[in-house]
């Protein structure tokens, strides 16, 4: 059966005064699906992400949920529907944990509500039970590892109850083991009912395990779209990166190794 479409990108495209960042650009987000987009260093990456959260307006072209354009749903209405979790946030946070949490449920208040309701405090204790953190509730944000840090914020998220996920570079700046813990949680994450994620990543590994499909930009153009196996060519990921790769086979999810002797 063929997935129903979420979310569309029709002709894309987005300026910087005189530069074209992004774009022009087509792409389909199926629901429930994990799209992974990945792409060198200004590949348009983080752009085409704050695009499709509406956090940016398109120059050119036109953007629509559920058959809805974006121009039609106020900040509210999207905030509901679609949760993003950046990649740049701010370095001090003089908040405990279970406050940042609660923040996700900022879209679902009404405007003449003066507290959070019994629903609200529901939602924060079932995103820090699936995320794994709720003995961390009490602490500072700003005591914590950036590992820890990066639980929190994806708490917030899944307390916005969202259907759309968001995720800029996920693992940036993680260690190993927190890379790890991660990528069980996203991969937990993916699995869930009703839920779609589409994430950026500079970790190909990352981005074949998780993603049911890739999306590789280069220059703000789209390169090519399909399944790991599809993507992860070295010819086309020579073209991605301008870097050769070995490709290694055999399990259900291709690897990707740089060929330092290329």
């Amino acid at each position: 059966m063929t997935a129903t479409v979420l979310l569309t990108a029709r002709e894309l495209e987005w300026r910087a005064g005189e530069r074209t960042i992004l774009g022009p650009l087509d792409l389909d987000v199926r629901r429930g699906e994990c799209l992974a987009i990945v792409g060198s260093n200004g590949a348009g990456k983080t752009t085409l992400l704050r695009l499709l959260t509406g956090l940016l307006r398109p120059w050119r072209g036109e953007l629509c949920y559920s058959d809805r354009p974006f121009a039609a749903l106020s900040r509210r209405e999207l905030a509901r529907r679609i949760a993003y979790v950046p990649q740049i946030r701010p370095s001090r946070v003089p908040l405990k944990v279970e406050e940042v949490v609660l923040l996700g449920r900022y879209p679902h208040l009404s405007r003449l509500q003066i507290a959070p309701r019994a629903v609200d405090f529901a939602a924060v204790e079932e995103a820090l039970a699936v995320v794994g953190i709720e003995g961390l509730r009490g602490r500072a944000v700003d005591e914590l590892s950036g590992g820890e840090r990066q639980a929190v914020y994806i708490a917030a998220a899944l307390a916005q109850q969202s259907e759309l996920l968001v995720l800029d570079e996920p693992t940036l700046h993680l260690d190993a083991r927190h890379q790890h813990d991660l990528a069980s949680l996203l991969l937990r994450l993916k699995g869930g009912a009703d839920r779609t994620v589409v994430l950026a990543t500079h970790d190909l590994n990352l981005a074949s395990l998780l993603g049911d499909r890739l999306l590789a930009l280069v220059a703000g153009r789209p390169l090519a779209c399909g399944p790991p196996a599809e993507i992860l060519q070295p010819d086309l990921l020579d073209r991605l990166f301008q870097a050769r790769f070995e490709i290694v086979r055999g399990g259900e999810r291709p690897v990707t190794i740089l060929d330092l002797g290329a």
